[in-house]
């Protein structure tokens, strides 16, 4: 029988992006993380020159991202990627400044006193707890340079946090739209198998030895969640829930532990799964020249194009396709042929089957030569028009002479 625990029906266990985003950039921009190797290569030379720019202007120090993930600290806890990032935009200013800078300052009164211009910076973590010097000196905050990157990014969180609130925003957007998107396809299906896994061990054996097992930064103790180090202790009462997530890039295993306005706690404890070399992405060759012709055509079918704008903005498998569009597999094997003969499509193999994905590159390509091709002046004079009526008297013509 599974032990009896107290906390058992506060623990849920969830796949969502909402930290996972966050430590892929940390491990990118550190450099961390042995298992991640092949991924971080793939994604370096993926992403443009001026999103690598623009990331290292947000995150001065790699551990700035997972703190920038507790402006989500209010959010449901299973939050995918697009709420992620309207929960970002219709953030106030002060409640960005105060999660973000909560995370950092412990002192009493510290944070209220940064956004109330009572305290500078500097005379902030001079008076940090020592507790506290670890920290500032990985964020590079400590010994205090006033015209260090670090210095100024929270300086800006303090003074003016809009527009870097919207900085990160689209940093996140873009590393996403550019690379993690595929990653996070590919790694969901394990992820879900891992929750599967977590779930049936915490109900056959009780948190507190799932949390001896795989070591996780807490424990139970008579009625109450303890953190290893001793610095965190909330009862039963004041609980809220302990969100256990897969992970695969928290190799720092981090966790976070979130008070509302009524004292209560909700803990947030990704669970490292990674236990192989997370690959980079696999696709097969596009060829060197698109052609516009051969894309515009797959595209010309109404059916197709809907194909197209579903597995746009959210990829699937062909047996979910044919659900959504009600239509017998080989209709729809019909119609992903025709897309994959025009180069269209990235597929990745998953537990589920091959998951689609349009290819935006591809399209972008085919339109910006058709545009060239189009509006060039060194092309023939006289373009051949070719219709399907001249195609179809062709083919009159062939068989009455049979």
């Amino acid at each position: 029988m599974p032990p009896t625990e107290s906390f058992k029906g506060l623990v849920t266990v969830e796949v969502t992006p909402r930290f996972e985003v966050f430590y892929a950039l940390q491990a990118l921009q550190a450099g961390t993380g042995e298992t991640l190797a092949d991924w971080r290569r793939d994604i370096e030379q993926r992403l443009p020159a001026r999103i690598r720019t623009e990331i290292a202007s947000v995150a001065p120090s790699p551990l700035m991202w997972p703190l920038l993930a507790d402006a989500l600290r209010d959010e449901p806890a299973n939050i995918a990627f697009p709420e992620m990032i309207a929960a970002f935009r219709r953030m106030d200013a002060q409640s960005f400044q105060r999660c973000v800078l909560g995370g950092v300052f412990k002192g009493a009164g510290a944070v209220d006193g940064l956004m109330s211009g009572r305290t500078s910076l500097k005379r902030t973590i001079i008076n940090e707890p020592q507790t506290q010097e670890k920290l500032l000196a990985l964020l590079c905050l400590l010994p205090f340079e006033r015209d260090s990157s670090a210095a100024h990014v929270f300086e800006q969180i303090v003074s003016d946090p809009v527009p870097y609130r919207d900085e990160v925003t689209s940093v996140l957007e873009s590393f996403w739209e550019t690379g993690f998107r595929e990653t996070w396809i590919r790694i969901e299906p394990k992820l879900e198998a891992s929750a599967g896994d977590i779930r049936n061990a915490v109900s056959r054996d009780g948190l507190k030895a799932f949390a001896k097992q795989r070591q996780l930064p807490i424990t139970l103790d008579r009625g109450a969640i303890l953190s290893v180090r001793g610095t965190t202790r909330v009862t039963l009462k004041s609980t809220l829930g302990v969100h256990l997530i897969p992970s695969m890039f928290n190799i720092g295993k981090l966790w976070a532990a979130y008070r509302d306005s009524h004292n209560r706690t909700r803990f947030f404890i990704p669970v490292l799964e990674l236990t192989t070399r997370l690959a980079p992405v696999h696709r097969p060759e596009q060829r060197a020249n698109i052609e516009p012709s051969a894309v515009f055509k797959a595209l010309g079918d109404t059916t197709r194009y809907a194909i197209a704008t579903t597995i746009a903005r959210s990829p699937m498998t062909s047996v979910e396709l044919a659900r959504i569009f009600k239509v017998s597999k080989p209709t729809i094997s019909h119609h992903v042929q025709q897309l994959r003969a025009a180069h269209l499509l990235s597929e990745e193999q998953s537990e589920n089957g091959i998951v689609l994905s349009l290819d935006r590159r591809v399209l972008e390509r085919a339109s910006t030569a058709a545009a060239n091709e189009m509006f060039s002046e060194e092309g023939p004079d006289h373009i051949v028009k070719r219709s399907r009526k001249a195609n179809a008297e062709t083919n009159s013509h062939k068989r009455s002479k049979r």
